[in-house]
C-alpha cells in the first residue's frame, strides 16, 4: 500500500500567498488561511492592471488542479535537459513537476522572505501520527483508489476529492483522527 502525502503543496501554497498578499481572485471560493501569511513586502505588480493579475492567477489555480489528473509517481530522475525545458514559460502539464507560479510569471511583487516563513510555518513537524492514527479509513481509501493526498493550510475542517485518485484536505483535518477519518471517506 503506498499514499503519497503532499503536505509541502508548494506550487499552490505560492498562489494562495499570492492571492492573500495581492487580494486577486476574490470570487473563488477558497477557505480561509491558517495561519494567514504576513505578506511582507509583496504588492501587485505594476506591470499589468489587477483585472490582468486576477485573471493570470485563476489560469494558473485551474492549471495546478489540473495537473493532478495528469500527475504519476516516477522513480526515474529527470534530466537536467528536460527539467530547463519544463523551466521556461508557456509549457504543456508535465506529469512529474506541476505548474509554478514563478516560472510562468516571475516573482516580482513577491516578497519572497515572507513566503518562505509562511511556508515553514505551514509545513509540519515530523513524525506524524495522522495516518496511523486512522489507518482503517486510510486503507479503506486506498483500496477505493487513492493514491494521493494534498495538505493545504487551510482553516478548519476541509476535504474535497478531486478524482478518483486525489484527495484534498486542510491541515487541520488531517491533524485531527475524527476528521482525517471523515475526509477519507470523501466519495469522488
Amino acid at each position: 500500500m503506498t499514499i503519497r502525502i503532499d503536505d509541502h503543496a508548494q506550487n499552490l501554497k505560492m498562489l494562495l500567498f499570492i492571492r492573500q498578499a495581492w487580494m486577486i481572485a476574490q470570487d473563488i471560493e477558497i477557505p480561509e488561511l491558517s495561519p494567514v501569511p504576513a505578506t511582507g513586502a509583496s504588492k501587485i505588480p505594476a506591470s499589468a492592471s489587477r483585472e490582468v493579475w486576477d485573471e493570470r492567477w485563476k489560469q494558473q489555480w485551474d492549471r495546478s488542479w489540473d495537473w493532478f489528473n495528469v500527475s504519476t509517481v516516477q522513480n526515474e530522475p529527470i534530466s537536467q535537459e528536460e527539467m530547463q525545458k519544463l523551466s521556461s514559460p508557456g509549457q504543456v502539464l508535465h506529469p512529474i513537476v506541476p505548474p509554478f507560479w514563478p516560472v510562468e510569471y516571475g516573482e516580482d511583487g513577491v516578497d519572497l522572505v515572507a513566503f518562505n516563513t509562511w511556508d515553514k510555518e505551514t509545513t509540519p513537524n515530523f513524525p506524524s501520527r495522522s495516518e496511523q492514527d486512522s489507518l482503517p479509513a486510510l486503507v479503506k481509501a486506498w483500496q477505493d483508489g487513492l493514491t494521493t493526498i494534498i495538505v493545504l493550510p487551510y482553516l478548519g475542517y476541509f476535504a474535497q476529492r478531486l478524482n478518483g485518485s486525489h484527495l484534498a484536505i486542510s491541515a487541520e483535518t488531517r491533524n485531527d483522527p475524527k476528521l482525517y477519518t471523515a475526509a477519507l471517506q470523501t466519495s469522488r
